[in-house]
């Protein structure tokens, strides 16, 4: 299992009551946002520190034998962590008989849920930061985290509005000339030769006078 003396991840007591193992979840569609958003971090930061052993023994931390489905047995045991610190209600379902009980009950959890590891405000904060980083630099080392999803903070939208209004200037700034070129073109074409002249009065000559123009 995992090494006692990993301070860093968060406790799961041994209240008696039942945990998920391949179990079915439900959830609201904010709740499960929020789940993957932490599981990416929770998954990437145990790679960091699993991945080398695991890759030359098998050994997987979450497993008592070797386990080529190492991942796959995090991802099912880590939704009990991040319900259980997010404050969330737990409630079994019993596949047989359909009757529900809540398991872990709240005011039994007070004092030893990390609520402030798993606010989504905090989870957000820590995805925007670690998308910034993919962002904005080339990746010098074996990294999990921009596989597993998006890569999205605040400076991609800056940016795709910063690239939209420059499209849209350089549209404006094309209308425009063609709009000057059809207008330079109009008066680039050929004068008339002459124009007429109205008939002089009676009395004088009736010759009609065409004046050149150049």
């Amino acid at each position: 299992g995992i090494k006692h003396d990993w301070v860093s991840i968060p406790p799961m007591p041994m209240d008696g009551d039942t945990w998920s193992v391949m179990h079915s979840w439900a959830l609201p569609t904010r709740s499960f946002l929020e789940y993957i958003m932490f599981a990416r971090m929770f998954v990437d930061a145990l790679d960091a520190q699993m991945y080398d052993e695991h890759n030359h023994t098998g050994r997987c931390y979450f497993s008592l034998s070797k386990d080529k489905q190492c991942y796959s047995r995090v991802l099912e045991l880590l939704i009990n962590v991040w319900a259980y610190h997010s404050a969330r209600r737990m409630v079994y379902v019993n596949p047989e008989t359909g009757a529900m009980q809540e398991h872990h009950l709240l005011q039994k959890r007070r004092g030893q849920m990390w609520v402030k590891w798993f606010s989504f405000q905090t989870l957000k904060s820590m995805d925007e930061e670690l998308a910034e980083e993919a962002d904005s630099d080339e990746p010098k080392r074996r990294w999990l985290w921009p596989l597993t999803g998006e890569i999205y903070w605040r400076g991609t939208y800056e940016r795709e509005r910063s690239r939209r209004r420059k499209e849209n200037a350089e549209k404006r700034k094309k209308n425009k000339d063609r709009i000057e070129r059809i207008r330079n073109r109009n008066q680039e074409r050929q004068k008339p030769i002459g124009k007429y002249v109205k008939h002089p009065p009676e009395g004088r000559s009736n010759t009609t006078v065409a004046v050149a123009t150049r």
